[in-house]
């Protein structure tokens, strides 16, 4: 938190000090870069496709488990011990698979999604130096840094565009 507010301040002072001297600044937001641009969308949609049943499967795991809960709680008081105790283990089993699955789900959909993330913003590189050389701008930041910007100096639509063209 504390190099956030370190880099934040450090912004704030040089975006400051850039537009006293008359300087061009530009905001983009890369996020919207990611997800608002045809490639981009594509690369989500091959990414939906590729984990999506994998989701289906835990979700189906988790509706077992929530029926077989129901019916141990309805069930268990004509139960005797032993088949109790077993059908209580069984859940219990169950639940801990459905976490690990679950848990090693997202943490899967987290690394591809920050890979490919990475590999967009990597390829739109070279478009935000060009549209920055070629507008004369001092700098271009991402609008996740800043508390406001003006809508004229917003560039992401542009880098969009730039980026679906190459």
């Amino acid at each position: 938190m504390r190099l956030f507010l370190i880099v934040l301040c450090s912004m704030i002072f040089m975006s400051s000090l850039a537009y006293a001297q008359g300087s061009k600044i530009g905001v983009v937001d890369f996020r919207r870069v990611v997800t608002g641009s045809a490639k981009g969308k594509a690369t989500y949609a091959a990414v939906e496709s590729q984990f999506g049943p994998k989701s289906k499967t835990i979700e189906a795991m988790r509706k077992q488990v929530e029926a077989m809960e129901q019916d141990f709680v309805k069930n268990a008081a004509v139960m005797n011990e032993a088949s109790r105790q077993q059908k209580a283990e069984q859940i219990d089993k169950m639940k801990k698979d459905l976490t690990r699955s679950a848990e090693d789900f997202q943490y899967e959909l987290k690394k591809k999604d920050y890979e490919l993330t990475q590999k967009i913003l990597g390829d739109i590189e070279g478009i935000v130096k060009s549209i920055g050389q070629s507008g004369g701008y001092t700098m271009i930041v991402d609008s996740t840094v800043l508390m406001y910007a003006s809508p004229s100096s917003d560039l992401t639509d542009q880098v969009i565009k730039a980026y679906d063209a190459k």
